[in-house]
């Protein structure tokens, strides 16, 4: 049934709160200017290209999610550093410190695109339960977020995302997809939806990309171990990017990772070294200290 997630303006955060904790999803409408999401589109082309073309260069952590889907992390640093005033919008601040209290912090960043010819997904959560307990996941409040920010118009041809709501506080999967609901999402909207509410993409039938930025933000004590490998870097940010954040909201991004420059780079291979030729590292350390002989 389309049309019905409930949907809020920016000035109704406090309503979309409340949606979001009874149905397990939500809509945020003109968060951001059409133009904006264009111009951030364009950045993304340039600096990873196989978001668009599945033939050209891959994001760095890349994994695939269903026929012709792709899922992969993006560092916010050079011309992605706009994406900063994603993350930073009032109305979706307001509605993460309502639904996950005020402690909250950014776990990842990145993107998935679904590609013409993609199929229909299985339903899914994007992470089990806590606790296997029926009754006790009918209680418990979130803990983890999915914030996805479409990059081109969402609707019927090219794919939404559809979703069972209630289902987050259910534990068993249920018996079949009947009482689906989506929405289309033009560019400046965005979806929050809770990580246990079981949900799938629709496939593309379009003839063009249909890229969406996604972020997750959670509770403090909670991360990421189901969708990323242990060393992937989910948040990266270069010091602009970094700068750009109030000091109020700094916590929010105690997770992020800095961009690898010149010195990360030789550390990392001096303990590469020191790893896998222990003697041939300590005997570089002995010549580096030896001092000078006198001529």
């Amino acid at each position: 049934m389309t049309g019905g997630i409930a949907h809020f303006g920016a000035e109704a955060a406090d309503a979309a709160a409340l949606a979001l904790l009874r149905d397990g999803v939500v809509g945020l409408q003109a968060l951001w200017p059409a133009r904006q999401i264009d111009a951030l589109r364009a950045s993304l082309r340039k600096a990873i290209p196989g978001v668009f073309d599945l033939k050209a260069p891959l994001p760095e952590d890349v994994w695939v999610v269903g026929a012709n889907r792709i899922n992969g992390l993006v560092p916010i640093a050079g011309r992605m550093s706009g994406c900063m005033d994603l993350l930073q919008h009032p109305a979706l601040l307001s509605l993460l410190d309502e639904v996950l209290d005020d402690d909250w912090v950014y776990e990842s960043f990145g993107v998935i695109s679904s590609f013409p010819g993609s199929d229909i997904q299985k339903l899914h959560s994007d992470s089990p339960h806590l606790f296997e307990d029926g009754d006790l996941a009918r209680t418990l409040p979130p803990f983890a977020l999915t914030i996805s920010i479409p990059l081109v118009d969402v609707g019927d041809e090219n794919g939404c995302t559809e979703f069972l709501p209630g289902t987050q506080r259910e534990v068993r999967a249920p018996a079949s997809a009947e009482g689906t609901v989506w929405r289309s999402v033009p560019r400046g909207d965005c979806m929050v939806w809770d990580y246990r509410i079981r949900h799938r993409g629709q496939p593309n039938n379009g003839n063009v990309p249909r890229p969406m930025f996604y972020a997750t933000a959670c509770r403090r004590f909670w991360q990421d171990s189901t969708n990323f490998v242990p060393d992937a870097r989910k948040l990266v940010l270069s010091r602009d990017a970094l700068a750009m954040i109030p000091e109020d909201r700094l916590k929010h991004f105690a997770r992020a990772k800095p961009m690898p420059g010149v010195r990360s780079a030789v550390m990392t291979v001096n303990r590469l070294v020191r790893w896998y030729a222990p003697g041939f590292h300590r005997a570089m350390r002995r010549l580096a200290r030896r001092p000078e002989t006198a001529l």
